[in-house]
Formats: structure tokens, C-alpha cells, sequence
């Protein structure tokens, strides 16, 4: 069937569907109806139309030699095995307006690469992409809430991830036995920093700066061994914002100069977007082998081990608050001096020049309680 076949709704017949090559999806379609072009094993190409709002149940389920798809903006729902077992599908571009992905949705899809979900999908159903083995790139956006059991489960290929802040809801065993699953990001960390240790000069030392209590929620799916049998040993979590934001303030040379140091500190990472991301080392349950498929053991745990990470946080914010205090008292030397030069005559500039002590900097961090937190910057320089 050289010509494409124009779906004008409803069911086809089994023995009609054989000979399917290419599929065009009629301008008054809303909804493909459950199992419509159900193991059309020739169907290599579906055009959809742009009022198509749902994909029922089955509905090209085993379409073994479809390649690629597009789903319009129009469509909100996946239903359930919607594309399952298309084991020749290496591309799924999906738009904004998509909200929800069934069951089984994309499983079995063994060619499929990368996985861009759009900023309106809340909610991955269960099994959605299972064994899906060469995929290799996930991302999922703010907004999603729901990644149900073993959505991403058996997805051999994937190396990297990052967990919105806004899942409130991860399955059992959602990226169990992802085995080459080396990085997880978790996002919504705006709480890490203590900030009371942050807004109200609280310096008292690494052991303050973290919020732990912070860090146990946003890593909470250890609790249902979401990431059983998956191999990575660092959980990296992205600093507040408002870090990256002060950095990216500083002047040129001492920006690059904090950039430069921390990339030389433990347990810290700097992204290309200028994003400071922490790094806990993973601590693996004992009983996590003895519960393959199920149970309810921890699978992990993290620790600031001999508060590394805690105290290269502090170090990088040690340069910062220095750098900023430097800039700020260059700003008042040069205030000064344009005051006195504008009063002057007769008065070369450099002899109109204000510098301001050192001893009156440093009573001035006293009184501001930066002293002590910048006492260590200050003797290295």
C-alpha cells in the first residue's frame, strides 16, 4: 500500500492492517482508538494531525518497523503500551502540552536513544520506558511529579540523570538495574546552604553550613530502593542558585580566580552554566542484595564523610564574601577620592587619594562579623 492510509477514527480490521506502510491521521481525529494500528508490523510512518488529542491503549503497540514519531501539541495522553515493543523506534520527539504517559508506554523499545520529556508532562506511568536498553540520554523537566515503579527500570544505557525537586512521588524500583547509571542529580536544593548561616553572618563553622535536614528529603527515594542494582557512588546535588549568582557578579579576574580553585577542591564540582554542585558519597545497605525485586530496605544513604563537602563549601564561600568585601572597600577608596577631587583645586588627582587602612578594613569586618569566617582567606593572600 504505496499510498498513505487516512485514519478517519474507529477500529480496522486485522486483515486490513497487514499491508499498512504509512498512516495519515484525519483532520477530525481526536482519538486513536485502543489497538487501532495494533502490530501493523510494515507501518514505518504515522503523520498526525494537530486536533488529535488522545492515544488510547495498544494503539501501535508492536509496530516493529516504525522509526520515529512526533507527538503534536495537541496530544495530552499517552494511554497504556501505546508504543510498546516498537523495537525499531529511535526517536520520539514529544511537545509542550503532553501531560501524561501511560503504562507500558514506550517498554521494550530496545532502539530508542534519548527521552526529552516537555515541561507540562506531571506524570511517567509505571513501566513506561522499562528495558529500553540503548537509551542513553533522559531529561526530565520542572513540573513533573510522578515517575511510577520501574518507569526507567532495565535502561542499560543510561549514564546520567537528574531528579526535578518537583517529583513528589518516586515508584519502586523506578531506575533498578540501570546498570551503567554512574550520576544522579538531585535538584531542588535551594535549602542545602543553612541560611541562617547565609543571611544572618551565623559563621560557626563547616558543621553548620549544610542542612541536613534538607538533604534527607530532597534524596528520599533511597527509601523504596527506586535505584536497586544501579552503580554510582557519589549523589551530586546543585547549590543554591544565589551562590552561582554571587560568583558570576565578582569582578572578571576574581571570578575566574574562584572558579579556578574550586575545581581543585573535593567533593565540589563546577558546571559549564556556572552552577557549584555537591558531591555525598553513596553508603550502600548491607541487605540491599537480599531484596532483588522487592522489600522494603533502604538501598542507600549519604554521608559527608570528615565533612569534606561541608568544608570546601566553606572555603568557596570564604573567597567569595573576600572578594566582595574587597571589591566593595575599592568602591569606597574610590569614592572618596572623587569627593576630595571635586572639592580640590589646584590639587593633582593622585594627592586627592583616600586609601582606607587595613586596620580600619579589618575593624570593619569585625563589626560586620566577617572577621573570623575571613581570617584564613586573608592569610593566604
Amino acid at each position: 500500500m504505496d499510498e498513505p492510509f487516512l485514519y478517519d477514527g474507529g477500529e480496522i480490521s486485522d486483515e486490513f492492517r497487514k499491508g499498512i506502510t504509512c498512516v495519515r491521521i484525519g483532520p477530525q481525529v481526536t482519538t486513536i482508538a485502543s489497538g487501532a494500528f495494533a502490530r501493523c508490523h510494515c507501518l514505518t510512518d504515522v503523520q498526525f494531525n494537530e486536533r488529535l488529542q488522545v492515544v488510547e491503549d495498544y494503539a501501535f503497540e508492536y509496530c516493529t518497523e516504525l522509526r520515529s514519531v512526533t507527538i503534536p501539541s495537541t496530544v495530552t495522553e499517552l494511554g497504556k503500551r501505546a508504543f510498546m515493543g516498537c523495537r525499531n523506534l529511535t526517536e520520539v520527539r514529544f511537545s509542550e502540552g503532553l501531560r501524561v504517559i501511560g503504562d507500558y508506554a514506550f517498554a521494550s523499545c530496545t532502539a530508542l536513544r534519548s527521552v526529552f520529556l516537555p515541561r507540562t508532562a506531571t506524570h511517567l506511568g509505571r513501566w513506561a520506558f522499562h528495558c529500553c536498553t540503548n537509551l542513553a540520554e533522559v531529561r526530565l523537566n520542572e513540573g513533573l511529579q510522578a515517575i511510577e515503579e520501574r518507569s526507567f527500570a532495565s535502561c542499560g544505557a543510561l549514564r546520567s540523570l537528574a531528579i526535578p525537586s518537583t517529583v513528589t512521588r518516586l515508584g519502586q524500583h523506578a531506575f533498578a538495574v540501570c546498570s551503567s547509571l554512574t550520576e544522579v542529580f538531585f535538584l531542588g536544593s535551594e535549602r542545602l546552604l543553612n541560611q541562617e548561616f547565609l543571611d544572618h553572618g551565623h559563621f560557626g563553622g563547616e558543621r553548620e553550613l549544610l542542612n541536613h535536614a534538607a538533604l534527607e528529603e530532597i534524596i528520599r527515594p533511597r527509601e523504596n530502593l527506586a535505584f536497586l542494582r544501579c552503580p554510582f557512588v557519589m549523589v551530586k546535588v546543585p547549590v543554591s542558585r544565589a551562590l552561582s549568582e554571587r560568583i558570576q557578579r565578582l569582578a572578571h579576574e576574581c571570578k575566574l580566580s574562584v572558579e579556578e580553585r574550586i575545581r581543585g577542591l573535593p567533593r565540589l564540582e563546577l558546571m559549564q552554566d556556572g552552577n557549584v554542585v555537591a558531591c555525598f558519597p553513596v553508603v550502600r545497605s548491607a541487605s540491599e542484595a537480599h531484596f532483588p525485586f522487592g522489600g522494603t530496605s533502604n538501598g542507600f544513604d549519604v554521608q559527608d564523610t570528615n565533612l569534606e563537602t561541608s568544608r570546601s563549601m566553606y572555603q568557596v564561600l570564604q573567597w567569595v564574601a573576600f572578594h566582595e568585601l574587597k571589591e566593595s572597600s575599592t568602591l569606597i577608596e574610590l569614592a572618596l577620592w572623587k569627593s576630595r577631587i571635586d572639592g580640590a583645586r589646584n590639587v593633582s588627582r593622585d594627592d586627592c587619594r583616600v586609601p582606607i587602612p587595613d586596620p580600619v578594613k579589618h575593624l570593619v569586618m569585625e563589626y560586620c562579623g566577617f572577621a573570623e569566617f575571613l581570617r584564613p582567606t586573608m592569610d593566604d593572600t
